[in-house]
């Protein structure tokens, strides 16, 4: 199989690249001028995604079985960033795969933020559920989905919906980490609440499932954990890992609020959108951020998730591994 491949640096994408080159297939990744390092072993195609003209002339699809679309923005100084990232992106790649009869699958990596959350604990999203998102991350994914199906009658496409995920090259867990290692997790107001959670290896399994099977033509699939998980219960297998009791801080909901106009203020300031800001305030705000993943259960064939305290001490090991974090 050829994959091409874009955000094949980030956490979701590295990882998907070297599924791909452990299995033997061929991996192009298409790359910024300026942006991240293609992975060793892949063909890196560079390219100017504001630019049409650029995606029209890349030699990358040529005899490609399927484009894995990750690439995009999940922190952004504003809505028009977010859009531009996420949405145009989008819009360019397919139009180039269509302007130039190309007809690989097309696989759209959006997220859970694009539906929203759930309205109880007992009642998690599904993909007969109409998209509610809350902030503009979410709301850039979902004017994307709508994009890819406005192409279904030109391309075979599949959009995959992952929940919130975790595991090795991934930075933001890699602070609760080290706080960890310090004998303190400082949750932003959510020890309390819910969230579906899943490890990076299953959603490259779902991801490589969505793009092979004839049954993912033209569905939607949200990748998901069987169970939802509290933040409390993650900052406690984060410890359990760590071998280091830690204190969790719960930070009240006005500091937070606070915390994310101060990064919004920087990010309009440096033109970078810090950890901390209106829209990761806004994700924290509703308790039940938890779906079901029944349908690509089913129809994908998908095989039974790694635990949380598994797949919390594989991502711990990976770290110090790589002296990302110092051992215990």
């Amino acid at each position: 199989m050829i994959a091409v491949v874009t955000g094949g640096s980030g956490f979701i994408g590295r990882n998907l690249v070297d599924r791909l080159l452990r299995d033997g297939h061929t991996v192009r990744c298409l790359v910024r001028a300026n942006g991240g390092r293609a992975p060793s072993r892949v063909e890196r195609h560079v390219v100017e995604y504001a630019r049409p003209a650029s995606l029209h002339s890349s030699r990358a699809f040529e005899g490609a079985d399927v484009v894995f679309h990750l690439a995009g923005a999940t922190r952004a100084v504003n809505e028009d960033a977010f859009r531009s990232a996420n949405v145009l992106v989008t819009r360019h790649l397919l139009g180039a795969l269509v302007a130039r009869r190309l007809r690989p699958r097309f696989v759209f990596v959006s997220s859970q933020a694009a539906a929203g959350p759930a309205p109880a604990l007992d009642r998690p999203i599904d993909e007969s559920d109409a998209p509610r998102p809350i902030e503009a991350y979410g709301r850039s994914k979902a004017e994307a989905e709508r994009l890819v199906e406005g192409f279904n009658d030109r391309l075979v496409t599949t959009i995959v919906r992952p929940c919130a995920v975790y595991g090795p090259r991934d930075r933001d867990f890699l602070t609760l980490f080290r706080m960890a290692a310090r004998g303190w997790l400082v949750l932003p107001g959510v020890r309390d609440h819910w969230m579906s959670l899943l490890h990076v290896d299953d959603v490259v399994e779902g991801l490589l499932r969505a793009a092979t099977r004839d049954r993912a033509a033209m569905r939607t699939y949200f990748l998901a954990s069987r169970e939802p998980v509290r933040w409390a219960d993650v900052a406690r297998s984060i410890s359990d890992a760590a071998q280091r009791p830690a204190r969790v801080v719960n930070l009240p909901r006005w500091v937070v609020r606070a915390a994310a106009r101060v990064g919004d203020g920087v990010g309009l300031v440096t033109g970078r959108a810090p950890l901390a800001n209106s829209s990761k305030a806004a994700l924290g705000r509703d308790p039940y951020w938890v779906c079901s993943a029944a349908r690509a259960r089913e129809e994908l064939g998908l095989p039974e998730p790694m635990t949380l305290p598994a797949g919390i001490r594989e991502t711990y090991l990976w770290y110090v591994t790589q002296r990302w974090l110092r051992p215990q």
